[in-house]
């Protein structure tokens, strides 16, 4: 049942807790300005890699002086309907003067920043990481959060033995945050 399938998509994000956090700071420490090419690339890279090793059949799909943008496709065998997820990874210029510590660089603090949280290792993470503890980084809400999550469920779901009912293809775009311009011709090619 749906309600089953959730209940076991909690529990592998329980029980792997200091996992999924390493795996997010690792993509968040990646720059991701649209205008930095190489970390763009890097970006793409990281992320066609993730689905590959969740068995999700993923390439780059390059288009004349934009950059990349990844796509996976996970098949259902009977299938009858396609979901199609979208994100992008590319962020903001941004003004490292108004950062407690390097964007570029994921800070796991205690609590809140302005309720004085302090800085706690990533390498040390407990098994269940607390609540009330924070991840800052540049693009840790928007827009590399909705990855981390997708790539989390289909860990889940593979740790439960389930399989969607629907095929799946994802669609992430590396310069939303710079007006897209490259995607028209993009989705015209391929």
């Amino acid at each position: 049942t749906a309600a089953e399938v959730r209940d076991k998509v909690r529990a592998y994000r329980a029980a792997n807790e200091s996992k999924i956090v390493r795996e997010f700071a690792d993509l968040l420490a990646i720059p991701n300005l649209a205008s930095d090419n190489a970390s763009i690339r890097k970006n793409a890279d990281f992320i066609a890699s993730a689905l590959q090793k969740r068995g999700v059949q993923s390439k780059l799909l390059d288009s004349a002086g934009g950059p990349p943008i990844v796509y996976g496709e996970l098949s259902s065998p009977g299938a009858k309907h396609t979901l199609i997820f979208y994100a992008h990874y590319d962020g903001q210029p941004v003004d490292k003067t108004q950062w407690a510590n390097d964007p570029w660089e994921p800070t796991l603090r205690d609590k809140k920043l302005e309720d004085g949280g302090k800085p706690v290792s990533l390498a040390f993470l407990p098994s269940v990481v607390p609540a009330e503890w924070r991840l800052y980084a540049r693009s840790a809400g928007d827009d590399k959060t909705p990855i981390q999550a997708l790539l989390t469920s289909l860990d889940a779901l593979q740790a439960a033995h389930l399989s969607p009912k629907v095929n799946l293809k994802f669609f992430f775009e590396g310069e939303e945050e710079a007006g897209s311009e490259h995607l028209p011709s993009a989705i015209a090619k391929y």
